[in-house]
């Protein structure tokens, strides 16, 4: 059964004497020396006091390399595999016990890397505006050299969706797609640079979108006080949707943010060609996106 988060704010005066806050939450699954340099990149920020780390290790193995010293770095255990958003629902649950809401909850992969040391100041700079509900950064593929965000610029069809569905049923047709996709992006993101270099450099802006890219999603305070969650009950892959239709029902927004910047060593856990059991959790989690988000309404 989904863990419910149970929200405990501060007083409104204490709030206010207080900088923006941020919870980061990374899950760990393997990806050992992936941790420790994310970890060590986050170590480098501008802003610390204002940023509480937890790292949620899904692992069998224990030991986190390289932990930082600093209290603000924290690592939950689990004596089980609770999945992505389902080791993010636990870690918040755990950090909720202790603390205030903070003014973002940043979810993350561990197999990342931040380079801009003000990111902090340049995610308080936002402000966290009543109705933006999640902001999604520029996320660098160091496998295809494209960005990742936006996931989805607008709401998808349901006959895409059912598409997806039926499609991620074959493994063999799943990873002929993840090849293929990762090829022509790499390909187009090649194009595109030679066309920069030789034109005028591309024109990235602030802009509301749909979906965030799921490596690393920035949720505001509003989106849970608004009555958001992290429940979503399938164990990988499928995300984005989740975030996307909760931001969406709950009238919230959805904004791309390139000034703010990370480094995604993609695949480092699950791999760009998955297994017949990670595809399973793909089927699942895109069969339960289509019909409970995109059911198709049949005409006589």
């Amino acid at each position: 059964m989904a863990q419910t988060i149970q929200i405990l704010d501060a007083q409104p005066s204490r709030v206010a004497q207080l900088a923006q806050t941020v919870l980061l939450i990374c899950v760990k699954y393997g990806a050992d020396e992936e941790t420790a340099r994310y970890l060590e990149s986050l170590r480098r920020l501008q802003g610390q006091p204002n940023i509480h780390v937890l790292i949620v290790d899904n692992s069998s193995k224990r030991g986190v390399p390289n932990l930082p010293t600093d209290s603000n770095f924290t690592v939950l255990r689990s004596n089980e595999n609770l999945g992505y958003l389902g080791g993010v629902r636990r870690g918040m649950s755990s950090y909720l016990e202790k603390h205030a809401l903070p003014d973002w909850v940043i979810v993350s992969n561990v197999d990342l890397v931040i380079t801009d040391r003000q990111f902090l100041q340049q995610l308080a700079a936002l402000k966290a505006a009543p109705r933006v509900g999640a902001v999604a950064p520029r996320i660098a593929s160091a496998l295809t050299g494209r960005n990742q965000n936006p996931f989805m610029r607008r709401r998808p069809s349901p006959i895409r969706m059912h598409a997806y569905k039926w499609l991620y049923r074959s493994w063999i047709a799943l990873n002929a797609h993840e090849l293929a996709s990762a090829l022509f992006h790499r390909l187009r993101s090649a194009v595109a640079q030679v066309v920069r270099t030789k034109a005028n450099p591309s024109r990235d802006f602030s802009r509301k979108i749909y979906a965030p890219h799921g490596s690393f999603v920035v949720l505001s305070r509003e989106y849970f006080r608004a009555g958001g969650s992290l429940d979503f009950p399938c164990f990988l892959f499928g995300e984005e949707i989740y975030l996307a239709e909760s931001l969406r029902t709950l009238g919230l927004d959805v904004i791309y943010e390139p000034s703010l910047e990370v480094v995604h060593q993609e695949h480092k856990s699950t791999k760009l060609l998955k297994s017949r059991k990670l595809a399973r959790f793909v089927a699942s989690s895109a069969a339960y996106c289509a019909d409970t988000y995109f059911p198709l309404k049949l005409t006589r």
